[in-house]
């Protein structure tokens, strides 16, 4: 049990990140803490390598490299106040307290080792055994991730919760969303989008392969790629053929106004992935109204389940099917579009931070 006269949680923020070009762990921890803050900010403690700019108790200890498993464990040792620990990544401190609640996000290595180098594919398999064996709670962000770690890695299933992650649409609505396509040569409905990085572990490669065929009986529709390459991202580009090059749009990076006009616009989101913990864009897709075509893994149909078109992940024909079927049958498309609502209903920060407090300070 936690320590009663103390309901003090000590968070590690040092995946906390402010600059607007947050992926995955630094998202999760910007939208989590922000929102612990705000609900218990009296009762909360930030442990980061920096200055935070939050009204909130904070101890700030730099230090260069592996500052979660040694720097943090060198603070917990000597700290005996922190009780209450939760670390929002995937490493435990070496040195932790007994109460000490981490998030999985997911396993990913497991299922594309290729996408990492051996030391990183070999580091994540250990911390991710370290803190299962370690932890008090572990949080997933699905289903689909829990029943990774019992298969695994033998974690027991009464200490996993399961928290989805929260969202929050895009706090800017875009300015010119005409300005926005003429940027990128497109028009209004006549584009399939995808936004991510341009990878394996994304199934990008299928993607094309799928707009190939689709292509085959339709010379005006285009595919936005919306992203900076990933793990083998650059053989992928280098595979498009010339006579697509023209209808493959390249953006890189978009920031959130331009991501909303992109997807506000396009015929379909099409989310390929070979493997996610959780997906959250196919929430950013529902909120701005586009049809959805995923790839039939465990975790996009635990979350799009019934307001999406699902696709075995390497069957580029199938996918080049549906495709047609969102340019030809717009009832369909509007049918998905009208069950968005009530899925999006279920995920808040708000609703995840006052579930992770509780955990954590049980």
């Amino acid at each position: 049990m936690a320590n009663p006269n103390s309901t003090m949680l000590y968070i590690d923020a040092s995946r906390y990140d402010n600059t607007g070009k947050r992926t995955g762990v630094e998202n999760y921890s910007y939208h989590l803490i922000n929102e612990l803050v705000k609900a218990f900010g009296s009762k909360i403690t930030l442990l980061s390598p920096r200055k935070i700019e939050l009204d909130v108790k904070q101890i700030i200890i730099p230090f260069p490299r592996l500052w979660t498993l040694v720097r943090l464990s060198w603070e917990i040792w000597r700290n005996k106040k922190i009780d209450n620990l939760f670390v929002p990544s995937h490493v435990l401190p070496l040195i932790h307290p007994k109460n000490c609640v981490i998030t999985i996000h997911d396993v990913v290595f497991k299922y594309s080792p290729e996408s990492y180098s051996t030391f990183s594919r070999l580091y994540l398999n250990w911390a991710t055994k370290f803190a299962v064996r370690h932890a008090k709670k572990i949080i997933t962000p699905s289903e689909a991730t829990k029943r990774d770690l019992i298969t695994f890695y033998k974690a027991d299933p009464k200490r996993i919760k399961v928290i989805p992650l929260g969202f929050r649409p895009f706090k800017t609505e875009p300015g010119n969303p005409e300005k926005i396509l003429k940027k990128h040569d497109l028009k209004s409905k006549k584009y399939f989008i995808f936004i991510g990085r341009i990878e394996y572990k994304k199934n990008t490669d299928t993607l094309i392969r799928a707009f190939k065929e689709f292509a085959k009986g339709d010379d005006e529709v285009k595919l936005v790629l919306a992203g900076f390459p990933g793990h083998g991202g650059k053989k992928i580009i280098s595979g498009i053929p010339d006579y697509l090059k023209g209808r493959i749009v390249l953006t890189g990076y978009v920031n959130e106004p331009e991501k909303a006009a992109l997807l506000k616009n396009a015929l379909s989101f099409v989310f390929p992935s070979r493997f996610e913990g959780f997906g959250i864009p196919l929430l950013e897709a529902m909120s701005n109204g586009v049809p959805i075509i995923a790839s039939d893994i465990p975790s996009s149909k635990e979350l799009a389940g019934g307001s999406a078109l699902f696709f075995e992940k390497e069957d580029a024909s199938a996918l080049a099917g549906l495709m047609k079927k969102i340019v030809e049958n717009p009832a369909l498309c509007k049918n998905l579009i009208e069950t968005y609502r009530k899925k999006l209903e279920k995920y808040s920060w708000e609703k995840s931070a006052k579930e992770v407090y509780t955990l954590a300070t049980d």
